[in-house]
Protein backbone atom coordinates (compact mmCIF):
# COMPACT_ATOMS: atom_id res chain seq x y z
CA UNK A 1 0.00 0.00 0.00
CA UNK A 2 2.80 2.44 0.87
CA UNK A 3 4.39 1.99 -2.55
CA UNK A 4 1.03 2.66 -4.24
CA UNK A 5 0.47 5.84 -2.23
CA UNK A 6 3.95 7.16 -2.89
CA UNK A 7 3.46 6.42 -6.59
CA UNK A 8 0.20 8.40 -6.70
CA UNK A 9 1.76 11.50 -5.12
CA UNK A 10 4.81 11.21 -7.39
CA UNK A 11 2.49 10.89 -10.38
CA UNK A 12 0.67 14.09 -9.39
CA UNK A 13 3.97 15.94 -8.89
CA UNK A 14 5.57 14.67 -12.09
CA UNK A 15 2.56 15.77 -14.13
CA UNK A 16 2.42 19.20 -12.46
CA UNK A 17 -1.04 18.63 -10.97
CA UNK A 18 -1.89 21.13 -8.24
CA UNK A 19 -3.24 19.40 -5.12
CA UNK A 20 -3.52 19.63 -1.38
CA UNK A 21 -3.69 16.66 1.01
CA UNK A 22 -6.46 17.69 3.40
CA UNK A 23 -5.60 15.24 6.15
CA UNK A 24 -2.31 13.44 6.84
CA UNK A 25 -2.06 9.68 6.31
CA UNK A 26 -0.80 7.19 8.89
CA UNK A 27 0.83 4.40 6.90
CA UNK A 28 0.46 2.01 9.86
CA UNK A 29 -3.34 2.27 9.77
CA UNK A 30 -5.91 0.95 7.33
CA UNK A 31 -6.33 3.55 4.60
CA UNK A 32 -9.83 3.92 3.15
CA UNK A 33 -9.19 6.92 0.91
CA UNK A 34 -7.02 9.95 0.22
CA UNK A 35 -8.70 13.32 0.75
CA UNK A 36 -7.47 15.84 -1.81
CA UNK A 37 -8.34 19.26 -3.12
CA UNK A 38 -7.60 19.51 -6.84
CA UNK A 39 -8.92 22.47 -8.86
CA UNK A 40 -11.16 21.52 -11.78
CA UNK A 41 -8.67 22.59 -14.42
CA UNK A 42 -5.97 20.39 -12.90
CA UNK A 43 -8.44 17.53 -12.41
CA UNK A 44 -9.28 17.52 -16.13
CA UNK A 45 -5.55 17.61 -16.88
CA UNK A 46 -5.09 14.61 -14.59
CA UNK A 47 -7.88 12.72 -16.37
CA UNK A 48 -6.17 13.29 -19.72
CA UNK A 49 -2.78 12.03 -18.57
CA UNK A 50 -4.33 9.00 -16.83
CA UNK A 51 -6.21 8.14 -20.00
CA UNK A 52 -3.10 8.62 -22.12
CA UNK A 53 -1.05 6.39 -19.81
CA UNK A 54 -3.78 3.69 -19.88
CA UNK A 55 -3.95 3.52 -16.09
CA UNK A 56 -6.47 1.27 -14.35
CA UNK A 57 -8.98 3.99 -13.50
CA UNK A 58 -12.69 4.51 -12.96
CA UNK A 59 -14.75 7.03 -11.05
CA UNK A 60 -17.99 7.49 -9.14
CA UNK A 61 -19.97 10.63 -8.48
CA UNK A 62 -19.97 11.70 -4.83
CA UNK A 63 -22.80 12.37 -2.40
CA UNK A 64 -21.52 15.92 -1.86
CA UNK A 65 -21.09 19.16 -3.79
CA UNK A 66 -17.88 19.93 -5.69
CA UNK A 67 -16.70 16.35 -5.21
CA UNK A 68 -15.85 13.22 -7.16
CA UNK A 69 -14.40 9.81 -6.31
CA UNK A 70 -11.53 8.72 -8.53
CA UNK A 71 -10.17 5.18 -8.25
CA UNK A 72 -6.57 4.78 -9.41
CA UNK A 73 -5.03 1.31 -9.11
CA UNK A 74 -7.80 0.45 -6.60
CA UNK A 75 -6.98 3.42 -4.36
CA UNK A 76 -9.79 5.91 -3.77
CA UNK A 77 -8.97 9.57 -4.28
CA UNK A 78 -11.78 11.53 -2.64
CA UNK A 79 -11.41 14.79 -4.55
CA UNK A 80 -12.87 18.22 -3.83
CA UNK A 81 -12.62 20.96 -6.45
CA UNK A 82 -12.76 23.75 -3.86
CA UNK A 83 -12.42 24.05 -0.12
CA UNK A 84 -15.86 23.02 1.16
CA UNK A 85 -17.43 22.43 4.56
CA UNK A 86 -20.51 20.85 6.18
CA UNK A 87 -21.62 17.22 5.71
CA UNK A 88 -22.55 17.48 2.01
CA UNK A 89 -20.12 20.31 1.31
CA UNK A 90 -22.96 22.84 1.14
CA UNK A 91 -20.59 25.67 2.08
CA UNK A 92 -18.24 26.27 -0.87
CA UNK A 93 -15.44 28.83 -0.57
CA UNK A 94 -13.60 30.05 -3.65
CA UNK A 95 -10.75 31.85 -1.92
CA UNK A 96 -7.15 31.30 -3.07
CA UNK A 97 -5.70 28.06 -1.80
CA UNK A 98 -2.14 26.96 -0.80
CA UNK A 99 -1.56 23.88 -2.97
CA UNK A 100 1.56 21.89 -2.14
CA UNK A 101 3.31 18.54 -2.39
CA UNK A 102 3.70 16.03 0.45
CA UNK A 103 6.46 14.90 2.77
CA UNK A 104 6.96 11.67 4.75
CA UNK A 105 7.66 12.14 8.47
CA UNK A 106 9.04 9.60 10.93
CA UNK A 107 8.96 7.04 8.11
CA UNK A 108 5.26 6.62 8.90
CA UNK A 109 3.15 9.71 8.16
CA UNK A 110 2.40 11.46 4.88
CA UNK A 111 1.85 15.18 5.50
CA UNK A 112 1.19 18.11 3.20
CA UNK A 113 4.41 20.12 2.95
CA UNK A 114 2.83 23.21 4.47
CA UNK A 115 3.07 25.44 7.55
CA UNK A 116 1.53 24.10 10.75
CA UNK A 117 -1.13 26.83 11.03
CA UNK A 118 -2.45 26.03 7.53
CA UNK A 119 -2.63 22.28 8.20
CA UNK A 120 -4.32 22.90 11.55
CA UNK A 121 -6.92 25.27 10.07
CA UNK A 122 -8.30 22.96 7.40
CA UNK A 123 -7.97 19.79 9.46
CA UNK A 124 -9.70 21.37 12.47
CA UNK A 125 -12.60 22.76 10.48
CA UNK A 126 -13.03 19.40 8.74
CA UNK A 127 -13.54 17.80 12.16
CA UNK A 128 -15.70 20.61 13.49
CA UNK A 129 -17.96 21.27 10.50
CA UNK A 130 -18.05 18.05 8.45
CA UNK A 131 -18.52 15.47 11.19
CA UNK A 132 -21.52 14.84 13.46
CA UNK A 133 -19.05 13.64 16.07
CA UNK A 134 -15.37 14.57 15.49
CA UNK A 135 -14.16 11.57 17.50
CA UNK A 136 -15.61 9.26 14.82
CA UNK A 137 -13.18 10.61 12.24
CA UNK A 138 -10.40 8.20 11.28
CA UNK A 139 -7.87 11.00 11.87
CA UNK A 140 -9.23 12.30 15.19
CA UNK A 141 -6.60 10.65 17.42
CA UNK A 142 -3.84 11.71 15.05
CA UNK A 143 -5.13 15.28 15.14
CA UNK A 144 -5.13 15.33 18.97
CA UNK A 145 -1.58 13.96 19.04
CA UNK A 146 -0.43 16.66 16.62
CA UNK A 147 -2.13 19.67 18.16
CA UNK A 148 -3.13 18.72 21.71
CA UNK A 149 -0.59 21.11 23.20
CA UNK A 150 -0.48 23.80 20.49
CA UNK A 151 -4.14 24.41 19.54
CA UNK A 152 -4.45 27.45 21.82
CA UNK A 153 -1.74 29.33 19.93
CA UNK A 154 -2.88 28.09 16.52
CA UNK A 155 -6.46 29.36 16.84
CA UNK A 156 -4.94 32.82 17.32
CA UNK A 157 -2.83 32.58 14.16
CA UNK A 158 -3.56 35.00 11.32
CA UNK A 159 -4.36 32.15 8.93
CA UNK A 160 -6.87 30.49 11.25
CA UNK A 161 -8.57 33.82 11.96
CA UNK A 162 -8.69 34.64 8.22
CA UNK A 163 -10.52 31.41 7.40
CA UNK A 164 -12.77 31.74 10.44
CA UNK A 165 -13.82 35.12 9.05
CA UNK A 166 -14.43 33.59 5.61
CA UNK A 167 -16.54 30.77 7.05
CA UNK A 168 -18.52 32.60 9.73
CA UNK A 169 -18.50 36.17 8.41
CA UNK A 170 -20.08 38.53 10.98
CA UNK A 171 -20.26 35.69 13.52
CA UNK A 172 -16.54 34.88 13.53
CA UNK A 173 -15.98 36.10 17.11
CA UNK A 174 -18.69 33.73 18.38
CA UNK A 175 -17.20 30.94 16.27
CA UNK A 176 -13.75 31.44 17.81
CA UNK A 177 -15.28 31.16 21.28
CA UNK A 178 -16.97 27.87 20.34
CA UNK A 179 -13.75 26.52 18.84
CA UNK A 180 -11.88 27.35 22.04
CA UNK A 181 -14.59 25.64 24.10
CA UNK A 182 -14.38 22.55 21.94
CA UNK A 183 -10.64 22.15 22.42
CA UNK A 184 -10.64 23.03 26.12
CA UNK A 185 -13.44 20.62 27.06
CA UNK A 186 -12.57 16.96 27.51
CA UNK A 187 -16.09 15.54 27.80
CA UNK A 188 -17.31 13.99 24.55
CA UNK A 189 -20.94 15.06 25.02
CA UNK A 190 -19.88 18.69 25.53
CA UNK A 191 -17.71 18.52 22.43
CA UNK A 192 -20.60 17.14 20.39
CA UNK A 193 -22.86 19.99 21.55
CA UNK A 194 -20.26 22.63 20.67
CA UNK A 195 -19.67 20.90 17.34
CA UNK A 196 -23.37 21.09 16.47
CA UNK A 197 -23.48 24.77 17.49
CA UNK A 198 -20.59 25.53 15.14
CA UNK A 199 -22.29 23.76 12.23
CA UNK A 200 -25.53 25.68 12.83
CA UNK A 201 -23.58 28.94 13.10
CA UNK A 202 -21.86 28.29 9.73
CA UNK A 203 -25.26 27.61 8.12
CA UNK A 204 -26.76 30.76 9.66
CA UNK A 205 -23.75 32.94 8.78
CA UNK A 206 -23.99 32.01 5.09
CA UNK A 207 -27.81 31.78 4.86
CA UNK A 208 -27.55 28.15 3.84
CA UNK A 209 -30.59 26.68 5.62
CA UNK A 210 -32.50 25.93 2.40
CA UNK A 211 -29.43 24.65 0.53
CA UNK A 212 -28.30 22.55 3.48
CA UNK A 213 -31.59 20.62 3.67
CA UNK A 214 -32.04 20.55 -0.10
CA UNK A 215 -28.59 18.92 -0.44
CA UNK A 216 -29.45 16.46 2.31
CA UNK A 217 -32.46 15.06 0.45
CA UNK A 218 -31.10 15.58 -3.08
CA UNK A 219 -28.02 13.43 -2.45
CA UNK A 220 -30.12 10.90 -0.54
CA UNK A 221 -32.31 10.43 -3.63
CA UNK A 222 -29.22 10.06 -5.83
CA UNK A 223 -27.78 7.50 -3.42
CA UNK A 224 -31.00 5.45 -3.18
CA UNK A 225 -31.45 5.52 -6.96
CA UNK A 226 -28.04 3.94 -7.46
CA UNK A 227 -26.74 6.92 -9.46
CA UNK A 228 -23.81 7.52 -7.13
CA UNK A 229 -22.77 3.88 -6.70
CA UNK A 230 -22.30 3.10 -10.39
CA UNK A 231 -18.73 2.77 -11.67
CA UNK A 232 -18.01 4.96 -14.69
CA UNK A 233 -15.24 5.20 -17.24
CA UNK A 234 -13.12 8.33 -17.67
CA UNK A 235 -14.95 9.08 -20.92
CA UNK A 236 -18.18 9.60 -18.95
CA UNK A 237 -16.83 12.43 -16.81
CA UNK A 238 -18.89 15.58 -17.17
CA UNK A 239 -17.59 18.38 -14.97
CA UNK A 240 -18.97 21.87 -15.47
Amino acid sequence: MRAKLEYIFSYLDNNAIQYFLLRPIDLNNHIEDIDLIIPKQDFMKLIKVLDKDSKKVHFKYSNANESIQLFVNNILLDIKFNICFLPRKSLILNDSFPYCSVVIKENRYIYPSIDEDILFTFWAYHLLLDKVDPSLSSTYVMFKNCFGSTWEALIKSNFFIKWTNLIFRANSAQALQLVALFFSNKTNIVNKINNKKLQKLAIKSNRLAFKFYFDKYYFKILRLSGFIKRKRSLQEINIK
